[in-house]
């Protein structure tokens, strides 16, 4: 029975030292959490803590650009306050704002412009009109004195001043003392008929054609006269052809009883044609050359330089 226990007592001991043994050579406790993470750079899918990960706007950074290089605006980020506030809206915004504002203005300029132009073309519209009344008006004084020249104890046709069967050596006003021609007479009163009818534009070739029948006709002068007139109320008015015919029934027939008409036309033609000294010239040359006759053409050109200098 000793023997026993003393066989316990020794197995007992030697069981006590193997586990001293043991828990010597037994290395401490391994963080197992630890080692994951000291092993995470070489093992890609190794858990990380939450802090380890990156911010990150959902690929809104590193989104590929748009199709022909156009600018992908930025993503709207969240404050935390409840509301998105763009990331650059702001400042983009605003120069937008800012440069509308100021194509607003330079409409408004080009209108204001636009506008004061219209004015004066209007301004202008109706000086013309005014103008192209008056020569019309004028025209119309001239018919009547030609008509009131023309009309003698014998018969004569209005207007004109050409008897309808003169003989051909008669001498009638406005027109030169040399013998008509065959047929000029009817030809005269053929082109006069759309002068008192008011067919201008008839009537313009209708003397030009007689000019070129008849160069040196009884009624040349009157010829040059009436479409020096007429050139004057054609639309659109020819100027220079006007003072050409003028000038050249001043050249032609200077002792014609239309000179005087002729001198004063070509002081308006002057001035029409933005000659101010040139008309004032012609215009003073009718007042001293013919101030001592009865022409009308004197105080036509009294009055015009009292309106106009």
């Amino acid at each position: 029975m000793s023997n026993i226990k003393k066989i316990v007592s020794v197995t007992g001991l030697l069981l006590l030292t193997h586990a001293s043994i043991v828990s010597a050579q037994t290395p401490d406790y391994v963080d197992v959490e630890a080692e994951r993470a000291a092993a995470a750079p070489s093992d890609p899918f190794a858990p990380r803590d939450t802090q380890a990960y990156p911010a990150t706007s959902f690929g809104a950074g590193s989104a590929p650009s748009a199709p022909g290089g156009a600018a992908v605006a930025p993503v709207a980020a969240n404050t935390g306050t409840g509301s998105v506030q763009p990331a650059s809206a702001a400042p983009a915004g605003g120069q937008n704002l800012g440069l509308l504002f100021a194509q607003i203005q330079q409409l408004q300029q080009q209108v204001m412009e636009l506008n004061g132009k219209l004015e004066e073309q209007g301004h202008q519209l109706r000086t013309l009109q005014e103008q192209s009344l008056q020569r019309y008006v004028d025209l119309d004084k001239r018919i009547a004195a030609a008509g009131t020249a023309g009309t003698a104890a014998t018969a004569t046709s209005p207007a004109t001043g050409v008897p309808p069967s003169a003989p051909a050596t008669s001498t009638i006003a406005g027109t030169s003392s040399v013998a008509a021609q065959a047929g000029e007479a009817e030809a005269y009163r053929a082109a006069y008929s759309l002068v008192q009818s008011q067919r201008f534009d008839q009537a313009v070739d209708a003397f030009q054609q007689f000019q070129l029948d008849y160069p040196a006709g009884k009624f040349a002068p009157n010829a040059f006269y009436w479409l020096g007139e007429l050139y004057l109320v054609v639309d659109p008015a020819d100027l220079e052809s006007s003072r050409q015919a003028f000038a050249m029934l001043l050249s032609q027939y200077p002792d014609n009883s239309k000179a005087p008409d002729a001198l004063y036309k070509l002081g308006k033609v002057q001035f029409m044609k933005g000659n101010p000294e040139k008309a004032r010239e012609y215009l003073d040359q009718v007042v001293n050359q013919y101030g001592s006759t009865n022409s009308s053409a004197v105080k036509l050109a009294q009055d015009f330089i009292a309106e106009n200098y």
